[in-house]
Formats: C-alpha cells, sequence, structure tokens
C-alpha cells in the first residue's frame, strides 16, 4: 500500500474499531458503579468492615519474642530503631463473613465465604462475593511497622533517640484459584477467575532469580466482553512472557503478546519490594533481557510486531546518545546502532506482506548559544525502503480528522457515564 493507502486503512480500522466498542455497552455497569459510590461510598458507616479486619489481623500475629536494635549516628546524636519482632500468615479463608448494608451501614454475618450484600438504585439486590479454592501456597511478602512510643536521653555530649514499633512479617497465603464475581439480581455483571501456580518456593521464600509463577485469568462481562491473560510466566533467569486478548461477543478486538529471555537478575526475595526497596542495593550490571518480542493485533485487521535483540545494549545506546545531544557524529552513530537491535514491522489482515517498518530517526531539536542539540523521533519507513514519516507528520490532524474527532465523542461520552469531563 502507499502512504495514503495506509491512512485510509488504519482510519478504516480506527473507526470500526470505535463502532464496536460504544459506550452504551458500560452503562449498566457504570450506574451501579456510580450509584455504590454515591450510596455506600465515605458517607456510610465502614465501622464494622474495619473492626473485622483489624480482628483478623490481630488474629494472626504471632511474637517472635525477639527485639531487633538498628541504629546510625550522625555527629554527637545516636537514632535507635528498636523493633519488637512478630509473625503473621494472612490466609484467604481467614477473611469470610456476609457484610449487609443495611440501615446506614455495614452488618456483618457469620459465613463461609466473603459478600458484600447492598440493592442498587431500584432496590434489586447485590452481591460482591470472593472465594478461594484449591492448594495454598504460602509466601513471605512483606513487613510492617506499627509505631507505638519514642523518646529521647543525654549521655554527656551524645542525644539519643528511640523509636519503639512492633514489626510484623507478614506471609501471604496464595490459592491456587481466586473467583470474584458482582452479581445483579440474577444477571452476573462482571466474573473474574484467577488461576495461580508458584514454582520453587524454598520454604516461604520466594527469590526472583530462582522461582517463578504461572497465571492465567479470564474475565467475563454481562455485555459479551472478554478479557483472557493466557501464558503469563516467568521462570527465574530464563523466560517470562503474557498474552492478553480482548473480544467482545467472540469477536477479537485487541491481542497483546511479548516474551523474552531473562537473564542475570539478582537474588532478590519479593518482600524486598515492599520495605524501601533500592535498586542500587543489588547488583543488576549483567541483568538483561535477550529476543524480546511483541506483538500487537487490532481487530485482526492490523499487526505491528518487532523483537529487540538485546534490551539492555539498546537502553545504553540510547542513553549514550542522549549524552551526547551536541556530538552530531556520534549520537547518529548511537542511534544507528540502536536501530540495528530492533526488528518493528506493520502488517495488514495478518498477511506476511511487510507495509512499513518502524525506526528511530534523528533529527536537529534546537540550536542554541553556537550548539546544536540532536533528538530522536520513530519514523515509518515504507515498503521500498527510500521513503519514510515520523509518527507526527504520518498521524497528522487532517489525515485522520474523522478518527480524531470520533475518538474525542466516545471519549466524551465515556466520561459522561460517570459524570466527568476531559479537558481537550
Amino acid at each position: 500500500m502507499t502512504q495514503l493507502e495506509q491512512k485510509q486503512y488504519l482510519e478504516e480500522v480506527a473507526l470500526e474499531f470505535m463502532k464496536l466498542t460504544p459506550e452504551s455497552d458500560f452503562k449498566t455497569i457504570a450506574d451501579l458503579a456510580k450509584y455504590f459510590n454515591d450510596t455506600y461510598g465515605d458517607d456510610y458507616d465502614w465501622d464494622d468492615v474495619g473492626e473485622w479486619g483489624e480482628d483478623i489481623l490481630d488474629a494472626a500475629k504471632k511474637s517472635l519474642g525477639t527485639r531487633t536494635i538498628h541504629t546510625e549516628q550522625y555527629g554527637s546524636s545516636v537514632y535507635n530503631d528498636v523493633y519488637e519482632n512478630y509473625t503473621a500468615l494472612l490466609m484467604a479463608s481467614n477473611f469470610k463473613g456476609h457484610f449487609t448494608a443495611r440501615n446506614g451501614r455495614w452488618q456483618l454475618t457469620n459465613a463461609d465465604d466473603l459478600q458484600f450484600i447492598f440493592n442498587d438504585k431500584n432496590g434489586t439486590q447485590c452481591v460482591i462475593k470472593l472465594e478461594a479454592q484449591g492448594n495454598v501456597t504460602k509466601v513471605y511478602a512483606f513487613n510492617l511497622d506499627d509505631w507505638y512510643d519514642y523518646d529521647w536521653q543525654r549521655s554527656g555530649n551524645t542525644y539519643i533517640y528511640n523509636e519503639y514499633y512492633d514489626r510484623t512479617q507478614y506471609t501471604i497465603g496464595v490459592p491456587e484459584h481466586v473467583i470474584v464475581t458482582l452479581t445483579q439480581g440474577n444477571t452476573t455483571l462482571i466474573k473474574t477467575t484467577v488461576d495461580v501456580s508458584l514454582t520453587n518456593v524454598s520454604g516461604e521464600t520466594l527469590d526472583i532469580s530462582k522461582g517463578g509463577f504461572n497465571v492465567s485469568s479470564l474475565t467475563e462481562m454481562h455485555n459479551g466482553y472478554k478479557i483472557q491473560a493466557t501464558d503469563v510466566n516467568y521462570t527465574g533467569n530464563k523466560k517470562a512472557s503474557s498474552t492478553v486478548t480482548v473480544t467482545k461477543g467472540g469477536t477479537m478486538l485487541v491481542t497483546m503478546s511479548c516474551a523474552g529471555n531473562v537473564n542475570d537478575l539478582p537474588s532478590v526475595n519479593v518482600d524486598a519490594f515492599t520495605s524501601n526497596f533500592d535498586i542500587d542495593d543489588y547488583n543488576t550490571d549483567d541483568a538483561n533481557a535477550k529476543d524480546v518480542f511483541v506483538k500487537c493485533d487490532i481487530l485482526g485487521k492490523v499487526q505491528m510486531q518487532g523483537k529487540v535483540t538485546d534490551f539492555r545494549k539498546f537502553v545504553d545506546y540510547l542513553n549514550s546518545a542522549d549524552d551526547n545531544d551536541d556530538n552530531e557524529s556520534q549520537y547518529k552513530s548511537y542511534i544507528n546502532q540502536a536501530n540495528s537491535l530492533i526488528d518493528i514491522n506493520v502488517f495488514y489482515k495478518n498477511t506476511d506482506v511487510k507495509q512499513a517498518s518502524v525506526k528511530l530517526e534523528p533529527f536537529v531539536d534546537e540550536t542554541w548559544g553556537g550548539h546544536t542539540y540532536w533528538t530522536v523521533e520513530p519514523v515509518m519507513v515504507f515498503y521500498d525502503g527510500s521513503s519514510y514519516s515520523t509518527f507526527e507528520a504520518f498521524f497528522n490532524d487532517n489525515d485522520f480528522k474523522n478518527t480524531i474527532r470520533e475518538f474525542k465523542s466516545l471519549a466524551n461520552r465515556y466520561a459522561d457515564l460517570i459524570d466527568t469531563e476531559i479537558d481537550w
């Protein structure tokens, strides 16, 4: 296709996509969400829910009978963090009960699962339900500090400041299957099913350099939409991949996939990411992802797919180019090296005919103080290789005016569903 033919085709696909996804598809869910927020939100009495949650956390908390003192000194000042150590195991099976919205507050009754029961604006009963099934894998996940006291004292010319905490190490019981549903009367508005499998968990520790996971999920809506995640998996320092597909009534709207080989990640337990995580504390000099493949498919009519052979080198070349943005020859050299690591192409209708490639092209950004500064933009290089267009020039306001007009109109209609406005 010529440039003009491609623009016309892409606009046809964009308009078709928006026609398939009108805001009216989500009116029922949006109306219920708005009514729930207005009726059962901040002004509603959630005290029973809060006390229920605190009771569960307190019951799970067990003292280790040990104290830790962490000391730092700055000049004549000494700062002590004093921790009483606890552990807690949080299981989905701990969180159970039926909360019913009645007389201005959530009232709890004992049950074997977790439900929130309320009425919509028409008096129809609605239920949010959480179920956990299958085997449970325990993973040490995070710490929480509960401050309870503070004092200070002077010893000679030294000032000593003490802060006292309870530090609780939380372990999460990850179930094989989690099911969340929202029903309105006899209609299931939303149902989400998540399946989780964790591998190479040592004791209760999951090290990202050795462990792994496999996750799949399916969200089904009453309006025919389905969001399915498959092949979401990671194997420590080997492979990572995921595929997400959105369909409506059996029609594929969007599919996005990615996969790559991961190597030389440092040994880090998952709990580290929730307790003042600092990447500089770990040796990531060699961490990398190679042969990274990405594909986006819209309606089976437009496909953009590509590969980055060495992600770390690609980023390093771009950073080096940025560091030399006032040196034309070096800047262009680094951009050329970055381009050598990527192969990104555009296809239509799932054929193997390459309509365009995406590359990085250096351009003059500005001239100031006797220096010329460079910047980079993605460009579309067309089938014959002899011409290219920047994204800004290709997707211009004039050639895609119908797409832009319809998108703004559709976005405004979606915004109206939740009584908000978009500042264009």
